[in-house]
């Protein structure tokens, strides 16, 4: 298939769809063995992407339900851990939110799953709370500075070295080698950002492989694509290398009739401000061919199912809807990578190595540490991350 840009964008869409699963992770009466279900179902189906958001709804918001608890969720990070080990293609996203904890510790915790899962990894910042422009660059320092330390180890081995130093929250920290053997992935996990507002649109161009959006028609849809391609010029990335995923809700029946019957019922039971007004509403084959128009434009590359509302609603896609978009031509017909595949080269992002990083031949920055005193060694992190006076 030639690839052609999509009208005024100078992007050249791709002509295949992704899909991916959104689940609320953390919920305390939602059971592993449901999670592995839901995870293996999706994997069944091909979807690229299984996200656990640990977002915590408030009582009578749609989903609440089944949503978390704040006085009894689980780890998401620990959940993720569990289904890496029951599934072997799909990639696994944390969607947090940044006032939720420190960028040191989330970091440690995304790329710990990163190596447990075979570099199948991913971390969403969810839109809420402390401001991503500060945590999200502390993050990737801290990403890199492992990397680094992995790549000084095996050259500087011995007591603690120091290697360089990252800002965060206009405070200068040093970073130095401590004990241990860890080892460090040579690229970073997949980066999802919402991409809701203009500010949001254009601090993602910078520092997103994947853009959440939310729900949109055709026509809204490839407005923003063409934005976002531009944001990415503007930034100095090639914008095919920024992929987007819209938030998407289906409501599928053998006929329209059934559908339409079925998102009546459907909005019934929700609060009026829950329903999802551009939903897609229809046939099996009905929804295909809308979903073919989105593929062939590039107006996405694929849309995220949130099946909280619609228990079943996931199934019914991979059992019915998915089938439609093979014979279209815009999802695989069979498992598109072997076992043990990275989720960048599943996406078809490029590669984004540590600029320190274990492959690196680059020397390490090296600044000095005056008062040895005030350097904490925090084993699991593996580094002395010490503030600078």
């Amino acid at each position: 298939m030639t690839r052609m840009p999509a009208p005024g964008s100078g992007f050249a869409p791709t002509g295949r769809l992704h899909l991916g699963v959104s689940l609320p992770g953390p919920a305390a009466h939602t059971s592993f063995e449901q999670l592995r279900t839901a995870a293996q179902t999706a994997e069944r189906g091909h979807f690229s992407l299984l996200t656990l958001d640990e977002r915590y709804w408030l009582a009578g918001d749609p989903g609440a339900d089944i949503a978390a608890d704040p006085a009894g969720s689980n780890d998401v990070g620990t959940l993720l851990a569990g289904l890496a080990a029951v599934t072997t293609g799909i990639g696994l996203a944390a969607a947090v939110a940044p006032d939720h904890d420190d960028p040191a510790d989330q970091a440690a915790r995304i790329a710990t799953l990163d190596q447990l899962s075979g570099g199948r990894a991913a971390w969403q910042l969810l839109p809420d709370g402390e401001d991503p422009a500060d945590f999200l660059p502390a993050a990737e320092r801290l990403w890199d500075a492992w990397s680094a330390a992995a790549n000084a180890r095996n050259t500087r081995p011995g007591p603690v070295k120091p290697l360089g130093s990252f800002e965060h929250g206009g405070h200068q920290f040093s970073v130095g080698l401590g004990t241990g053997n860890r080892p460090a992935a040579p690229y970073r996990p997949v980066v999802v950002l919402p991409g809701h507002t203009e500010a949001e649109r254009l601090f993602a161009a910078r520092h997103a492989d994947v853009v959440e959006t939310g729900p949109a028609g055709l026509g809204d849809a490839l407005a923003l694509r063409r934005e976002l391609a531009a944001d990415c010029r503007d930034a100095g990335r090639d914008a095919g290398n920024v992929l987007i995923l819209q938030a998407a809700t289906f409501v599928l029946a053998e006929t329209d009739g059934e559908a339409v019957e079925k998102a009546e019922w459907i909005r019934e039971q929700l609060p009026e401000s829950a329903w999802d007004q551009v939903a897609f509403v229809g046939s099996y084959q009905g929804v295909a061919d809308e979903l073919l128009d989105f593929a062939r434009t590039g107006a996405v590359d694929g849309f995220t199912v949130m099946p909280w509302m619609f228990p079943h609603e996931l199934e019914d896609i991979v059992n019915h809807l998915v089938p439609q978009l093979q014979l279209r031509g815009i999802y695989p017909a069979d498992h598109p990578d072997p076992a043990g595949t990275s989720l960048r080269a599943r996406l078809g992002l490029p590669d984004t190595p540590h600029p320190a990083g274990n492959r690196s031949t680059q020397a390490v920055p090296v600044m000095q540490v005056e008062d040895l005193e005030d350097i904490h060694l925090d084993i699991r992190m593996e580094l002395v991350v010490a503030k600078v006076p």
